[in-house]
């Protein structure tokens, strides 16, 4: 029985999506034949019905891993912040915090005052932009922030890599080792 890390699973599921990708692709392909009237067209090699069949299998075997993932990192916790969160939630927390800290960085890279080019305006007056917020502290925060989350994504993927589950219909797009 295959039985796959987390951690694996997750790369797996995109292979997975590729091969749906690539049989619906093939289909396309082998449905039709053109050819000149009164010769035979060439066949393809694998028929319509037998990629049909292939592209349904593979679009279960998505679904399955596809829910085995999501109850994994429902169901699985990792602790951050002197908090339980669940592997699902604390995704979504880093991928809000790498926003966040990306957000700050740019404003951190600011200038603190700027002459708008572009013309004048307000009657002849030359408009000047002014950041309204401490340059330096917005990067330091972003910066802050950006190890925070990479440590927050070091726990997700460490806690991953611990929980295994089994997935039969690996063994038809990994070669596995016992």
């Amino acid at each position: 029985m295959a039985k796959l890390s987390l951690a694996a699973l997750v790369p797996l599921r995109s292979d997975i999506a590729n091969k749906v990708t690539e049989l619906d692709n093939e289909r396309e392909q082998n449905a039709f034949g053109i050819y000149v009237k009164g010769e035979k067209a060439e066949e393809p090699t694998r028929s319509f019905v037998q990629i049909t069949e292939e592209l349904a299998e593979a679009r279960e075997d998505f679904r399955v891993i596809d829910e085995l993932i999501h109850n994994a990192n429902l169901a699985n916790r990792i602790t951050w912040n002197n908090q339980e969160l669940s592997i699902f939630t604390a995704m979504q927390v880093a991928k809000h915090m790498r926003k966040e800290a990306s957000s700050l960085k740019r404003y951190g890279s600011m200038k603190k005052e700027e002459i708008n080019t572009g013309g004048y305006y307000n009657g002849g007056e030359k408009l000047i932009t002014r950041a309204m917020y401490d340059i330096a502290k917005a990067r330091e925060t972003g910066l802050q922030l950006e190890r925070k989350v990479k440590r927050l994504s070091q726990l997700i993927e460490d806690e991953c890599h611990k929980i295994f589950l089994e997935f039969p219909q690996a063994e038809k797009y990994v070669e596995l080792e016992d």
